[in-house]
């Protein structure tokens, strides 16, 4: 699941919680995370899952898209990066997959093969 914090200037304005493997930020309303700001392009960037993580990429918007204050067209994420679009962060707060937690595996047997 992956969790993102959308701020403005140091407010948050939103928790996103996704597990979809394509999400669609911009200013238009068809978009998954609309930011309505005309420093935002109607279609500004995306988030993309392969391989269980997720890149970021520019959708040729005017102002550009930015991972912790670098200009990208394309980036692979990690936890706690922060991608700049128009003068709004969406901080990268996990990309967790489906996985039990190891303390809920620490009491369960399991099968070495040999």
């Amino acid at each position: 699941m992956l969790k993102i914090e959308l701020k403005f200037k140091d407010k948050v304005l939103k928790h996103i919680e996704t597990d979809k493997s394509e999400i669609t930020i911009g200013r238009g309303a068809n978009n998954d995370i609309q930011i309505d700001n005309l420093a935002v392009s109607n279609n500004h960037a995306k988030l993309v899952k392969q391989s269980g993580t997720y890149r970021v990429e520019d959708l040729n918007s005017t102002n550009g898209t930015h991972l912790n204050d670098i200009s990208i067209q394309k980036a692979n994420l990690s936890p706690n990066d922060i991608v700049t679009i128009g003068k709004h962060d969406l901080k990268i707060k996990s990309m967790d997959e489906t996985r039990p937690a190891v303390e809920d595996l620490a009491d369960k047997t399991i099968k070495v093969s040999g």
